[in-house]
């Protein structure tokens, strides 16, 4: 990575800057020290929790370290707008895990490229309900068909995956490989009234895409669930922030439809992040009077930015997110909505914002809801609240939300697939899915 010519204040960084030996070497250090810290007190003190194995508490303690300290999170908010936020966005993305296909016991997965024509560029005409959210919403829109009429469309990478259950021929009692049927991996219908689930990775919008540990989680709910799953590779921030991950989500979805998926036979999901993404794309829909889809599944759903709950506070050491101050530059919300931009009174209202925390908005007329959550994460007040306040605005429909609390779980517990609350929640998706179908 090359710094900018500007000038920036200086940051401590613990992971590599670079693809050298001594930074991959940096790398192996920071994660061995984590490792062996908790093989000794595992064994020394014995697990946190009783249905905790070694491997699940290895797995978090290496991600509340990565969340912790790979970020300088003790830098003062006054240094905000001296942060060079290109920078951190490369230091984060060459920090990533890599990314590589599926194995075929678990399921296949391919990439394409939506190219965001004219035709994408849908006036989003929201200002008015939601204020300065709507006017960037309609200025990214603008931006893309400038770039469309001007012969450079910009294209958003997404996945398709088939979970391995729905590749198993019974007559021949094995696996189809799906290369040797191409469409399979394609983003069109396989028949008239096909159904899919469009899923939005989370990651605090600023990792996630193309992340394995996604793409076992997809391939999960393809299998139990009976249906190919579709999610695209929104852009991150802090290099594009908010709503570019929002608009990129209301493109894919409309593409999705224009490849002939009907409203109708589409499940919405969404992890973390992503669940947000999920009911701010149901909103837009419902102002721009398009069709809802069939259900919706929120995993661990961050639906308040402004992180209220007190749970925030109450669940720390369970969890493996760490508890961030909105005085630091890096936590996750600041990152995601205003990067450089130092925090305020003003912010903490712009955050409010339904499109950026959907706690706060209309919640009615949703489709059937199921939530699933880890009574540890810190996000379970939020949740909870979020869930309560679906209820009241359906209360017409007793029905209207499913809330699932699986015991001693963190956060999108579900990444951890060899748990067995993991693959409970991932056989009640399935078991939710068809409900809605079979009705």
């Amino acid at each position: 990575m090359k710094h900018a010519e500007k000038s920036f204040v200086p940051l401590t960084l613990r992971l590599r800057t670079d693809n050298s030996v001594l930074g991959r070497l940096k790398n192996i250090a920071f994660v061995s020290s984590g490792t062996i810290a908790t093989i000794i007190k595992y064994y020394w003190h014995g697990p946190d929790e009783k249905t905790w194995c070694l491997r699940f508490h290895v797995l978090k303690n290496i991600l509340h370290q990565y969340l912790s300290e790979s970020l300088p999170h003790t830098t003062p908010n006054e240094v905000s707008a001296q942060i060079d936020f290109s920078y951190i966005s490369d230091y984060i993305e060459l920090n990533n895990l890599p990314s590589r296909p599926l194995a075929p016991s678990v399921g296949w997965n391919s990439e394409f490229n939506i190219v965001v024509d004219e035709n994408a560029c849908t006036k989003y005409n929201l200002e008015e309900k939601y204020g300065l959210s709507g006017t960037k919403l309609d200025r990214l829109s603008s931006e893309d068909r400038v770039l469309a009429q001007q012969g450079k469309p910009r294209t958003i990478s997404c996945q398709i995956v088939l979970g391995a259950q729905l590749t198993r021929c019974d007559k021949c009692l094995s696996n189809v490989n799906p290369h040797s049927s191409p469409e399979l991996l394609m983003p069109q219908p396989l028949e008239p009234n096909e159904r899919i689930i469009v899923h939005f990775h989370g990651g605090a919008y600023c990792v996630g895409e193309r992340s394995l540990t996604h793409l076992y989680i997809y391939a999960h709910i393809s299998s139990r669930a009976g249906l190919r799953v579709f999610s695209p590779n929104y852009r991150l921030a802090p290099r594009y922030c908010f709503p570019s991950h929002l608009h990129d989500c209301v493109i894919s979805y409309l593409h999705i439809v224009s490849c002939g998926f009907k409203p109708e036979n589409i499940i919405l999901a969404g992890d973390s992040a992503g669940g947000a993404l999920a009911v701010e794309l149901l909103m837009i829909l419902k102002e721009m009077s398009l069709p809802k889809p069939a259900g919706l599944v929120l995993i661990s759903p961050w639906v308040d930015s402004t992180c209220a709950g007190k749970s925030w506070i109450t669940n720390q050491g369970f969890d493996y997110l760490p508890g961030l101050s909105f005085e630091d530059p890096f936590h996750p919300t600041r990152m995601f909505y205003a990067a450089g931009t130092p925090f305020s009174e003003s912010m903490l209202e712009e955050l409010k914002c339904p499109l950026v925390s959907p706690i706060f908005g209309d919640l009615g007329n949703m489709p059937p809801m199921l939530i699933q959550m880890g009574e540890y994460e810190l996000l379970s007040d939020d949740i909870h609240a979020f869930a309560a306040k679906v209820k009241q605005q359906n209360s017409h429909n007793p029905n209207a939300v499913e809330i699932e609390v699986y015991d001693k779980m963190p956060h999108v517990f579900v990444m951890f697939d060899f748990m067995d609350e993991a693959q409970q929640a991932f056989a009640s998706f399935g078991r939710f899915v068809r409900a809605i179908f079979d009705h």
